[in-house]
This record gives C-alpha cells, structure tokens and sequence, in this order.
C-alpha cells in the first residue's frame, strides 16, 4: 500500500460556507476517525521530529491507511501517522522535480475547469463526505484499500482544506507518476518512522510510498 501525504492545498481550492455569502476559516473538534488507533486518542506528537501538535497554531496532518478483508464486514489501520508542517517541507525537499512537476499536472487536471468547492456546515455530514473516494467518487465499501487524510491545527480539524478518502485507483495513478529518486526517498522515510506490525509488514512494505 502507498503512502500519501496529501499536503497540496494550494493546487485544490475550497471555501467553507457558514452562512450565505460568508466565507471563513473554519475548524471542529477532531473525530475519532483521526484518532490514533494505536492509543485512542488524538496524535499528540509528530512522527520525524516528536513536535508537540496539540498546542493552538500548530499546523500537522494525519494520513490514516485502511485496508478490508474480503469476504468480511471488517476494516483494519494498515498504518496511520501525524507530520508536522515543517518536517513535510523538509522531506518535500528530497523529492525529485520530476516526481513534483507529475503530481502537479495530475492534481491541475483533476481541478481544471471546476469552480470552488463549498461546505454548507449547516448540514455537513462528515461520515457521508468521507464514504467515498474524493477525486473519483467511488465507495470505500467497494475498495480494498484507501487512505483518509486531514489537515489540523492544534486541538482542532481545519476544513477549509476538508478531511478526504483517496481510493486505491489514484493512489496506484499517483504511484505511477514518481521517479525512482522520489520512490527511494519515501521508502526511506517509511523504514525509519514507520513500524508496522509483522501480520501487515507485507503489505506496507511491499510496495512503493507516495509522500506529496
């Protein structure tokens, strides 16, 4: 299963509406679907550095990775991790051009020619937006794999870049779309701060990690 550390909020535009004709930041409390599964609880430190997140001003993201098990109603965390903002741009910092300059033309193609996307939090149903896959709008109920990633700050989930589900089809897109440069810095990553248990080392593991 890749990794995807969706921090590209300055390629998708968003705006929450709170009110009409009323565009602010906006920001609740965190759902325990963010929760770490490991303590059950929200991530308090930062995987690279060890940063304290929970302090108002800090800016991290969680990426969360889920996989099903056919045949069963049942899902389980394949790995899950909270980042820090200036350790993400430290590590962005190894990524070839090449691998930046693909992802950038795959995420302009997903938003050309579509107007922002707006947020009524009047009747927001946060189970609902993430039941399906952000970019293709397929159920996670029909997926193998798929990852949830947010962006917060401090104590609290900011929406105005929302939580989304990323589906197995663009994870393998995007996967396509690195250079081995870009594919020998995210394992890197991935063999000091990840640690998966041995039943699901396989399956991390096998595979190449996207960090963006």
């Amino acid at each position: 299963m890749e990794l995807v550390a969706t921090f590209f909020s300055k390629t998708l535009t968003f705006a929450v509406q709170m009110n009409e004709g009323n565009q602010q930041e906006f920001k609740i409390e965190i759902p325990k679907r963010f929760y770490s599964d490991a303590e059950d609880k929200p991530f308090e430190h930062c995987q690279v550095c060890g940063k304290y997140l929970l302090d108002e001003g800090t800016s991290y993201v969680v990426e969360k990775a889920i996989r099903s098990y056919e045949g069963h109603d049942f899902y389980s965390t394949a790995y899950e991790y909270a980042i820090c903002t200036d350790c993400h741009q430290e590590i962005q910092k190894a990524m070839s051009e090449e691998s930046l300059m693909n992802l950038q033309k795959y995420y302009a193609g997903f938003v050309a020619n579509k107007p922002p996307m707006f947020i009524d939090m009047r009747t927001f149903d946060l189970d609902d937006w993430l039941s399906k896959c952000f970019f293709t709008g397929s159920e996670i109920k029909d997926m193998k794999e798929y990852q949830l990633v947010a962006q917060f700050n401090g104590n609290k989930l900011v929406m105005n870049m929302p939580p989304m589900v990323i589906g197995e089809k663009v994870i393998e897109e995007m996967a396509e779309l690195l250079s081995n440069k870009t594919i020998d810095e995210m394992n890197g990553f991935r063999d000091k701060f990840l640690r998966p248990s041995p039943d699901i080392e396989e399956v991390v593991f096998g595979k190449p990690l996207i960090m963006i």
